[in-house]
């Protein structure tokens, strides 16, 4: 199981510029300020149109979702999974390219908390 305090380690390792990052003091945060920044890269990739970065973003999101304490699952069903909103063209294609590379299991959540 992955701890809400290894998160910021997992996601520097598969996301280099992550590194550059500066994360607070106080370490009870610093999966908090992850989890926001993760999002952001996120989604810039997308605007940008890297779909194979954000296809590994969302991978490792879902690793997180699947693997990750109760902490961890929060946060990235309230922090990534909650953004999904802005990421979703309008463009009919565009649209259809995001959902593809969409895990199932996150996509899901994202239903669930539109339906609510």
């Amino acid at each position: 199981m992955i701890s809400q305090y290894e998160v910021s380690s997992m996601i520097r390792e598969e996301i280099p510029k992550f590194a550059l990052k500066a994360y607070p003091s106080v370490i009870s945060l610093e999966v908090y300020v992850s989890i926001n920044y993760f999002s952001d890269y996120t989604k810039n990739a997308l605007e940008e149109h890297n779909f194979s970065l954000a296809k590994r973003c969302f991978a490792l999101a879902e690793k997180l979702y699947l693997e990750g304490d109760r902490v961890v699952r929060l946060l990235v069903e309230n922090i990534f999974v909650y953004g999904f909103s802005g990421l979703l063209f309008n463009n009919k294609v565009e649209r259809a390219i995001v959902k593809s590379i969409i895990p199932p299991v996150l996509y899901s959540i994202y239903i669930r908390q539109m339906v609510a």
